[in-house]
C-alpha cells in the first residue's frame, strides 16, 4: 500500500496530502488550501463561499490514526457584512455568514443533497494510517466532485436553498432565509417565509425570539 508522508505529525501529513495530491485533482473547481483548518475554500457568485472542512483531528495519533473525513459548509461574505451592520440579529447565532452545513445532517435522506435529487454518500473512514493513501485521495476527490459540488451549487442558489430547508422542515434556518432575502434582493419573499415558519407552532423560545426580531425589522422597512 502507498503511505504518504508517514513520518509527519497527522496535521502536517494531511496538509501535505491536500496540497500535493488532492488539490491538483480539484483544479477546475478553483479551491484554495487553508492550512489553519485545514480546509479547502472556493468563492462563487453573490458572495457565496464553498468550504470543505475535515473532522476527526482530535483523535489522531502519530501514525496510528490519521483520519480526516470531509464535510461541506456554505457561507456568504455579503451575509457576514449584513450581520455586522445589524448586530442584534447575531445574538446566539454568530456572525460566520453560514447558510448550510452537512456535518449535522449527513445521515438524513441522502437524495436531499443536490437540487436534482442525486443520491449522496459521505466518507467516514478516511484513515491515512490504515488505507492506501492514493486510493483515499481519489475517493475524496470523487466525493467532493459528486457530492460536495452539487450541494454547494444548491446552497448558493436562493430558491434551491429555500426549497431544501422547507422540504426538511429546517425551521432553525428561517432567520438565515429571511436575512438572505435582504442580502440578495429577495425582499418580496420575506412574508411567505414567515408564513411557512408559522405553520408549525412547536418552536423554541430562542428561535421565536430570532424570528420576532426579524418581524420587527420587516415591519419597520415596509
Amino acid at each position: 500500500m502507498n503511505f504518504l508522508y508517514p513520518t509527519l505529525a497527522p496535521q502536517d501529513r494531511f496538509i501535505n496530502i491536500l496540497e500535493h495530491h488532492l488539490l491538483p485533482q480539484l483544479k477546475d473547481e478553483n479551491f484554495k488550501l487553508l492550512k489553519t483548518g485545514p480546509s479547502l475554500k472556493a468563492t462563487a457568485q453573490d458572495g457565496f463561499e464553498w468550504i470543505v472542512q475535515f473532522d476527526g483531528r482530535k483523535f489522531n495519533v502519530e501514525n496510528h490514526i490519521c483520519r480526516f473525513n470531509p464535510y461541506f459548509l456554505v457561507r456568504n461574505s455579503r451575509y457576514r457584512r449584513f450581520l455586522k451592520k445589524h448586530p442584534a440579529l447575531t445574538q446566539n447565532l454568530g456572525n460566520t455568514g453560514q447558510v448550510g452545513n452537512t456535518a449535522s445532517i449527513r445521515h438524513w435522506d441522502k437524495t436531499l443533497f443536490s437540487a436534482t435529487g442525486t443520491p449522496a454518500y459521505f466518507l467516514e473512514d478516511n484513515d491515512f494510517a490504515k488505507h492506501d493513501n492514493l486510493n483515499l485521495v481519489d475517493e475524496m476527490a470523487k466525493n467532493i466532485k459528486t457530492v460536495g459540488i452539487p450541494y454547494f451549487k444548491m446552497m448558493s442558489d436562493f430558491d434551491s436553498l429555500r426549497k431544501f430547508y422547507e422540504k426538511t422542515n429546517g425551521y432553525g434556518y428561517a432567520p438565515v432565509l429571511i436575512d438572505l432575502c435582504y442580502v440578495l434582493g429577495k425582499e418580496e419573499q420575506v412574508s411567505s417565509i414567515f408564513e411557512w415558519y408559522d405553520t408549525d407552532e412547536d418552536k423554541s423560545d430562542w428561535l421565536n425570539q430570532k424570528i420576532d426580531l426579524r418581524r420587527k425589522m420587516w415591519q419597520d422597512n415596509k
